[in-house]
């Protein structure tokens, strides 16, 4: 009698956690809610064979023994949305700095992913979601839709889930306009698309600090409206973009180089 036969009539079984673990790579790489003992699916995340993401959703490895990355699991718990701020830039190279918090912008509400140490937040615009400029990349033989560099450099001035690090973003700017990667008008066409007053200034006061001069179509966004624009603990006014910064402009320069 050969091992099919005997597993057929049960003279033998595989432990209940292989088999467990077989359904989930069958039904994967991303599970909601398996119809498995808890004991099982427990122990499974221990043994750092699947990761849990969230509440009833676990990450699986695929046929081939690889689990999924994390910007890939991104895309799979949000295929309708895309990854954009830090996140997109670092996958266009633009960013060789780890980056901790992610996030991809949705059509639906959903809690967040945590994927080892680090964690992906949904921002729910459902508009945006279905009319974001994106594109794919090929990231370590996976395929991963991210928005394009522009977009992901406003969106970060425009969502800002985590807060906004102007010295970084700065950084990064450069990079990209470095790279040839983004022109100012790739940067004001994204903008025009869904115009924000505050998003506006935040980026104009970027690409001041980069070029060393002020943008003409974003200075006339940004004074389009009475007011100021003021993050939490923001306190040095910026008279040119009506905005408060964390910081006089020389010193964010400076910390951007």
């Amino acid at each position: 009698m050969d091992i099919n036969s005997l597993h057929e009539s049960r003279l033998i079984a595989l432990p209940q956690k292989e088999q467990g673990l077989a359904w989930l790579i069958q039904h994967g790489p991303l599970v909601g809610n398996p119809p498995l003992p808890m004991a099982v699916l427990r122990s499974l995340v221990a043994d750092k064979r699947i990761l849990r993401l969230r509440k009833g959703l676990y990450l699986v490895p695929t046929p081939q023994g690889r689990l999924p990355s994390l910007p890939h699991a991104i895309n799979l718990a949000d295929p309708v949305g895309c990854i954009s701020g830090h996140g997109a830039l670092m996958l266009h190279g633009l960013n060789d700095q780890d980056i901790s918090h992610w996030y991809s912008v949705t059509a639906r509400r959903q809690a967040d992913i945590t994927y080892g140490a680090f964690r992906a937040h949904f921002v729910l615009s459902p508009q945006w979601a279905t009319t974001a400029a994106r594109t794919t990349l090929n990231v370590r033989g996976e395929q991963v839709v991210v928005t394009t560099v522009s977009q992901a450099i406003v969106d970060e001035v425009r969502f800002m889930p985590y807060g906004l690090d102007y010295a970084e973003t700065a950084r990064v700017l450069r990079n990209a306009f470095e790279a040839g990667k983004v022109t100012e008008r790739d940067l004001v066409a994204v903008m025009r698309n869904r115009p924000s007053v505050a998003a506006a200034r935040r980026l104009g006061f970027l690409l001041e600090l980069v070029r060393a001069r002020p943008n003409r179509d974003l200075l006339a966004m940004a004074r389009s409206q009475e007011g100021v624009t003021r993050l939490a603990g923001d306190s040095v006014p910026n008279s040119t973009w009506r905005l408060f910064l964390p910081g006089p402009a020389d010193s964010i320069l400076r910390a951007s180089r």
